[in-house]
């Protein structure tokens, strides 16, 4: 009768296990993130096609070679994207092994007895073993599986952080290249005036308080020549370490201002492709894991079946030892399941809240997206037109200075007249230059935000051999 109890509380311990959780845990659906049906900025300069925007090499928009070349070197040799590589070899490792628990392990035994139930002897044999809880198993699985797509993800997320760096670093030494120039024109105009200023000072014909106006203007702007100077060689410094490479100097292509930046931005692009994302990838990979492990831990609940045992020969001389015969065998097969394991609800409890915190992650991720694409073309339309309209001053700096070399040639304008004339086109020509670098850094930034030219030449390391064969990752772009 007591034994009866005994079994009853076991049943009732099981049955009420089982009836609090799902068989195989929560199934995964994806949440509603309400995606816009269109974007609320608008960008008049929207002309370029965006079929399979993580392919699409955009940089290449620029037509300038040497970019072109910068992005395939740091693409093949980034240290940062190969560690991210290495990232995906593991958690593939990692899914290889979950994928293996099913296959049963065996070990081979060669020994020498003198006292057996077989006499004594020599024995060998093969001792296969086999343990698993199949629901564990499928679970386990599902949570490997993305676990390694979202380090595939990371990995391209990572090669399209390089993508920016590369293309936004170039950008910035060129601009740097055409503002030192700019920068050094600007001190020169300055300084013919300054030497004017004193001369006039010299004569009477003005003050100090005036002469020291001159003064400040000319070393403000021969301040900024170091400055500019440091900038570029940061900027190339930068690349060089994009590119795995120790600090030098970098090629350079297209004059900064007849790099192109019409006609790059993509147009008529769905909400939906955000989903190619990298990091919206990620997050999904990882609300998909975090799902996958509460089945997990439910699955504590249900049996784990265990084979084992060994099957050989046994031989009273090493010559006989494999002869018909003396073969013997033995063999267990259990089934365990838990009884009164009540930490296994805590760790329910802890696979749900990780849930929790991959679903809010998720829907910020996504929220980020729409968000910064929206604000991106905004920049992007707005930058442009403050640039067009910066040109078009700058235009009219040069027109008046054209005039103003002819008015002084006929005897109507003084020198200093002229150079003031030369500084107001100087100073326009580096507010056109800061626009455009800030215009470019849009679009830099657009591309990036819609998660553009990842998969560009994105080889799998799966078709090369055994990355401990290489030793090197530089198979894995």
């Amino acid at each position: 009768m007591r034994i009866k109890k005994i079994t009853n509380l076991i049943a009732l311990s099981i049955v009420s296990a089982l009836s609090g959780c799902a068989i195989f845990g929560p199934s995964y659906d994806k949440p509603d993130t309400q995606d816009p049906q269109k974007w609320v900025s608008r960008d008049y300069l929207s002309v370029t096609e965006s079929d399979n925007l993580p392919a699409m090499a955009w940089w290449k928009s620029f037509n300038d070679p040497v970019l072109d070349n910068l992005m395939e070197s740091a693409l093949k040799n980034n240290n940062n994207i190969q560690a991210a590589v290495g990232n995906v070899i593991a958690a593939k490792g990692y899914l290889q092994q979950v994928q293996a628990a099913w296959i049963p392990t065996g070990s081979a035994q060669v020994g020498y007895q003198t006292r057996a139930v077989y006499g004594e002897g020599y024995n060998a044999g093969l001792l296969p073993a086999y343990t698993i809880n199949i629901f564990q198993a499928i679970r386990s699985i599902q949570y490997a599986e993305a676990s390694y797509q979202a380090q595939v993800a990371a990995k391209d997320a990572m090669r399209l952080s390089i993508i920016s760096q590369v293309v936004g670093g170039y950008f910035t030494l060129r601009g740097n290249d055409y503002l030192l120039v700019l920068q050094k024109q600007l001190v020169k105009d300055l300084g013919e005036i300054l030497t004017l200023a004193k001369q006039q000072y010299k004569d009477g014909y003005i003050s100090l308080y005036q002469l020291q106006q001159y003064i400040e203007n000319y070393n403000q702007a021969l301040a900024q020549v170091p400055i500019i100077e440091k900038n570029i060689v940061a900027s190339r410094n930068t690349l060089r370490v994009l590119l795995n490479e120790n600090p030098g100097d970098v090629d350079r292509g297209l004059d900064f201002m007849k790099i192109n930046s019409y006609g790059v931005i993509p147009s008529n692009i769905p909400s939906t492709v955000l989903r190619n994302r990298p990091d919206v990838q990620q997050a999904e990979q990882q609300l998909i894991a975090a799902n996958a492990n509460i089945g997990v831990a439910t699955s504590q609940f249900f049996p784990t079946i265990s084979l084992n045992g060994n099957a050989g020969a046994a031989s009273n001389a090493l010559n006989s030892l494999f002869t018909p015969g003396n073969e013997f065998w033995n063999y267990t097969a259990t089934a365990t399941i838990p009884i009164l394991n009540f930490s296994i609800y805590g760790q329910i409890d802890q696979a749900k809240g990780q849930y929790y915190n991959a679903y809010y992650n998720y829907l910020q991720t996504v929220r980020n997206a729409f968000a910064s694409v929206d604000s991106d073309f905004s920049a992007h339309d707005q930058v442009t037109k403050s640039l067009d309209t910066q040109i078009k001053y700058y235009d009219s700096t040069v027109v008046a200075y054209k005039l103003a070399q002819q008015s002084f040639k006929d005897g109507l304008y003084s020198l200093p007249t002229l150079l003031n004339n030369a500084v107001t086109m100087d100073n326009a020509a580096i507010t056109v230059a800061n626009s455009k670098q800030t215009q470019l850094n849009t679009i830099v930034q657009l591309y990036q935000d819609l998660g553009g030219g990842y998969a560009y030449k994105n080889y799998s390391y799966e078709s090369a051999n055994r990355f401990g064969d290489q030793h090197d990752a530089h198979f894995i772009w």
